[in-house]
C-alpha cells in the first residue's frame, strides 16, 4: 500500500472511519451478554491470533526503550482507551460517549503542543476542533439538546480520549526499523499482558454458552479483525503520513459515518440536524487538515 501518496491516505482515512463508525453498535449490543473487560479481552485475542498467523515469527526486541514505547502504547492506546470507552457506554449513554470521545482530536492538538517541536496548535486547528464538535453534537442529539450527565460514565469516556491522544503523540516516532505489522502485534501483546490480572477479578467471568451465539461471534470478529487488527495497521500508517494532530483531526468523519449506517442498515432518520452536523463536520476537517502550518505533512 502506497502511504506516500496523499489521495491513498485519505481514501484509507475513509474506510477505517467507516469501519470504526459501526463499533459503538457492535459494542452496545455485546455489552447486553458480555461486561467491558471480557468483551476487550475478546476482541484482542482475536485480535493478537490474526496477527500471528499473519505474522508467526518471533518479534526480537531490539532495546529496551522501544519496547517501553511499545507497552506503553499497548496500554494507552489498546487496553487502557477501549476498556475506559467500554464502562464509559456501560454507565452512560452512547450520546454522550460517542461526543466526549470526540474531543480526542482536540486533546491530541493539545499534548502535542506542548510535548513536540513539529506539531504546534495552529489557528486552522482551533477551528477545526469548534466546527468539528460543534457538527458531532448536531449528529449526536439529532434536535434534541437535553444532555443527560452521568458523571462517572463521562469521566470514563474523557480519560479514554486523552489516553488515545497520548497514544498518538507514541506512535508516530516508532516507525523506523519495524514494520507495520509487527509494531501493532507487539502493541497488542503489551496490550493483552496488561489486561491478564483483570481475568482474576470479579471484572471477568468464563461464559462459554455466550460465545456460542452467532450474533455474539459475529460482533466479536468485526470487532477483533476488522476494528482492531486492520483498521491499527492503517491508522498507524495514517499518523506517520499525517502527523498525530492531522491524522486524528479526521476521526470527526466517524459520527458521519455512524449516521449513514445507521439509515442504511436500520432504518433511522436524517435529518436537517444531522445533515447540518454533517457539513460543520467538513469544514471542520477542511480547516485542519489544509492550513498551511508547522504541522507535519
Amino acid at each position: 500500500m502506497n502511504f506516500d501518496n496523499k489521495g491513498f491516505v485519505y481514501f484509507m482515512v475513509l474506510v477505517v472511519t467507516a469501519i470504526w463508525s459501526v463499533t459503538f453498535v457492535s459494542t452496545k449490543e455485546l455489552l447486553a451478554v458480555l461486561s467491558p473487560t471480557e468483551i476487550l479481552v475478546y476482541r484482542y485475542v482475536i485480535a493478537y491470533a490474526a496477527f500471528c498467523l499473519i505474522s508467526p515469527s518471533p518479534i526480537v526486541p531490539k532495546n529496551l526503550k522501544d519496547e517501553g514505547i511499545f507497552a506503553l502504547c499497548g496500554v494507552l492506546g489498546v487496553s487502557l482507551y477501549f476498556l475506559l470507552e467500554n464502562f464509559a457506554l456501560y454507565y452512560s449513554t452512547a450520546s454522550n460517549v460517542s461526543l466526549i470521545v470526540s474531543t480526542a482530536p482536540m486533546l491530541t492538538g493539545i499534548v502535542a503542543h506542548f510535548f513536540t517541536d513539529d506539531e504546534k496548535m495552529t489557528r486552522g486547528f482551533l477551528w477545526g476542533c469548534v466546527f468539528g464538535l460543534g457538527g458531532v453534537f448536531l449528529i449526536i442529539f439529532n434536535g434534541h439538546f437535553i444532555l443527560h450527565l452521568n458523571p462517572l460514565g463521562d469521566a470514563f469516556a474523557i480519560l479514554g480520549a486523552l489516553s488515545f491522544a497520548v497514544y498518538s503523540i507514541l506512535i508516530r516516532n516508532i516507525n523506523k526499523g519495524y514494520s507495520p505489522v509487527e509494531i501493532t502485534r507487539k502493541t497488542f501483546f503489551y496490550a493483552l499482558l496488561s489486561l491478564v490480572p483483570l481475568l482474576f477479578t470479579p471484572a471477568f467471568n468464563w461464559k462459554p454458552y455466550v460465545l456460542m451465539d452467532t450474533t455474539v461471534i459475529f460482533h466479536l470478529t468485526f470487532l477483533g479483525i476488522f476494528a482492531s487488527a486492520l483498521c491499527f495497521i492503517v491508522w498507524n500508517r495514517v499518523i506517520w503520513a499525517l502527523g498525530a494532530v492531522k491524522a486524528n483531526n479526521l476521526i470527526y468523519l466517524t459520527p458521519p459515518g455512524t449516521m449513514i449506517a445507521a439509515a442504511l442498515l436500520i432504518d433511522e432518520r436524517i435529518t436537517v440536524f444531522a445533515v447540518a452536523g454533517c457539513l460543520l463536520i467538513l469544514v471542520g476537517v477542511f480547516a485542519a487538515q489544509f492550513e498551511k502550518s508547522s504541522s507535519r505533512s
